[in-house]
């Protein structure tokens, strides 16, 4: 159950999540006697050392850690049959490669991934346990440049030098806002194309005040394209606000030639 994602950042192509992971399985050897009133018995993490449980880990990610205020979030409970629940709350930051080519105007997918280190899938296979319900959302997830779509899992098995392993995976789309990018770069680009115009309703002997005016919007749309980029990753393909950066710089630079 995923509880807010705090950053989704395109320089570093990754995200941060908290969540609380939890894990089902059966130990036979666990098994106990039912009581009246007794059909669960929940223990504390210390517990832990004393059982067997898969050795899952989070095959893209680049942190994480737990929670340990004021106690450690985690918890195990074992069923009378001998089945066990173990929950545990995380952050994670994984890997999350982005294709910016079409910035600001695009939408991404980013997924976390779990899979045994070490036991191959004649030990261990991994499935979602309640189907496509298995992975919840807040509704009070939020971001400041992106919204989120939806998300789905999927299970898959991938084939190593070491053998064959269960893999899941928890895939989150997120759309992002334009609402800043209008107000920081295409709005006051496109009034600076307007202003460059300015210079042909100027007298055709005022070549001084043409050539500032040229030379002053020329070097605000340098500014501008460069201070995007420098928030940016640097990518070798061209991204849908370079097309419009460029054109503007563009029709800039025409003003003040002619």
């Amino acid at each position: 159950y995923v509880l807010s994602i705090s950053s989704l950042s395109e320089v570093k192509m990754d995200f941060t999540l908290d969540f609380y992971f939890r894990q089902f399985w059966t130990d036979p050897r666990l098994a106990f006697k039912k009581r009246p009133g007794v059909e669960t018995l929940s223990v504390g993490s210390e517990f832990i050392k004393n059982i067997w449980v898969p050795d899952t880990f989070f095959v893209n990610e680049k942190q994480s850690y737990f929670h340990i205020a004021t106690t450690s979030n985690e918890f195990i409970r074992i069923h009378h049959s001998g089945s066990i629940t173990r929950s545990i709350r995380l952050t994670i930051t994984a890997s999350c490669p982005m294709n910016l080519q079409y910035f600001p105007m695009d939408r991404q997918l980013c997924h976390i991934e779990i899979e045994s280190f070490g036991y191959t899938m004649r030990d261990i296979r991994y499935k979602w346990n309640e189907g496509p319900n298995s992975v919840g959302v807040s509704n009070e997830v939020s971001l400041p440049q992106f919204k989120v779509l939806g998300h789905r899992q999927r299970a898959m098995e991938i084939s190593l030098t070491t053998g064959n392993y269960s893999r899941l995976a928890c895939e989150i789309q997120f759309v992002r806002s334009m609402g800043y990018y209008l107000i920081q770069i295409y709005i006051p680009s496109g009034l600076i194309v307007i202003i460059s115009w300015v210079s042909f309703w100027l007298n055709r002997n005022a070549t001084p005040a043409r050539v500032a005016l040229g030379v002053t919007t020329v070097l605000t749309m340098t500014t501008l394209m460069s201070s995007t980029n420098a928030a940016l990753p640097k990518i070798s393909y061209v991204k849908s606000i370079d097309v419009y950066l460029g054109t503007c710089f563009v029709m800039v630079f025409a003003s003040l030639l002619e």
